[in-house]
């Protein structure tokens, strides 16, 4: 069809986890810390559904402090073929076409953002088309995809992990993230990487994790002031009210800290969430929202079908993908770490944030 490689978007998904992972344990750290001044509060949401953030940007305005400012899988890989990749094949970046074939009817919006232009006059994405385009692409073509012989992604973005596949379904981002998140604060590896609790059609979701900081660690010592304070993790003096109401994670005398977790499957029940949330009535330290039910599996852009199990039958297809997988967690992706070895340095560093991560806009951006 005319293209020179073939890039995995589940490749940027584990680059995602590494960022939105590191930049949870941070805020997470900054709160036990008790800090009046910090300006990255909890609970965090995810940012990877442009759905979700134009929503948040015009009607919940005032949660943009609260929402990742991880780029989204696809804008991450844009920058990182624009920049990296770009240097590596010795090719300006206003000579590279990247076309994104996304499962979203909201991608090409995001792709637009103001902000994804480039000094040069490169964008970060330059088109974007849905599946159910480039399914119409391929009958144009007469092409027959399982009459094809099987191929590889190009190197060096073909790898990603089990869990960057889930992306693709609601709950998916959130397991993905505590497979790296857990063991950024234990140290130790997730034995348990199958989470049936936030899995599935339900409206919300939610789940709770048990960790242990890793001894000697610094979110270990918080923890032991945490415990010791009988007030818990309310605000510290001088601390300003946010629209959400959060008292940090469960501290457990036994140096322990669980992790409440929640997935809004749909705007619809994004904003029941929110709702309970602004009220008092539900307290979470990590929120994943999806616009489309199901997740992406069930985009606007996804080919239509008469059956009336596709979506749920794509959502097992990525689970018995991940299940298969040789690599499971998104951080020991091998190309992801050579990637922060040859480029970023480490997950959360300034190289890193000033190119992997975004800004909102309240209000949200004209004709998006």
């Amino acid at each position: 069809m005319g293209f020179d490689f073939v890039y995995d978007t589940v490749f940027a998904a584990d680059l995602t986890i590494m960022e939105e992972g590191t930049e949870l344990v941070h805020r997470l750290k900054e709160h036990l810390k008790e800090d009046p001044g910090h300006e990255e509060p909890l609970p965090m949401f995810t940012s990877c559904c442009p759905g979700w953030i134009a929503m948040m940007e015009k009607s919940y305005p005032d949660l943009i402090p609260y929402v990742s400012s991880c780029k989204s899988p696809q804008m991450m890989m844009g920058t990182v073929v624009k920049t990296y990749l770009a240097e590596q094949k010795h090719v300006a970046p206003k000579d590279i076409c990247l076309v994104s074939v996304m499962p979203c009817v909201r991608k090409q919006g995001e792709a637009d953002r103001p902000w994804f232009a480039r000094d040069d006059g490169a964008r970060d994405i330059d088109h974007v088309i849905t599946t159910a385009e480039l399914g119409n692409l391929l009958k144009e073509r007469n092409i027959n995809l399982p009459e094809l012989n099987a191929g590889e992604f190009d190197n060096p973005l073909a790898d990603g992990s089990g869990g960057g596949v889930l992306f693709g379904t609601t709950g998916g981002v959130m397991e993905a993230a505590l497979r790296t998140a857990y063991e950024l604060v234990t140290g130790k590896k997730m034995e348990r990487l199958n989470f049936s609790e936030i899995r599935g059609m339900d409206g919300i979701k939610e789940a709770a994790i048990k960790l242990t900081p890793a001894e000697g660690s610094e979110i270990a010592a918080l923890m032991k002031e945490h415990v010791n304070c009988k007030e818990g993790c309310a605000p510290a003096e001088g601390a300003k009210a946010g629209p959400i109401t959060w008292k940090g994670g469960e501290a457990g005398e036994d140096g322990t800290i669980t992790l409440r977790v929640a997935v809004a499957n749909g705007l619809g029940n994004a904003k029941k969430l929110i709702t309970k949330m602004q009220a008092g009535e539900a307290m979470y330290d990590f929120v994943e929202v999806m616009a489309c039910p199901a997740g992406c599996v069930g985009g606007g852009g996804q080919p239509r079908s008469t059956d009336k199990q596709v979506t749920q039958k794509r959502q097992a297809a990525l689970y018995n993908l991940d299940e298969r997988s040789t690599v499971r967690r998104p951080h020991e992706n091998p190309s992801i770490q050579k990637l922060y070895g040859d480029y970023f340095g480490e997950p959360g560093t300034h190289k890193a944030h000033e190119m992997l991560h975004t800004h909102y806009v309240a209000g949200g951006v004209e004709n998006e």
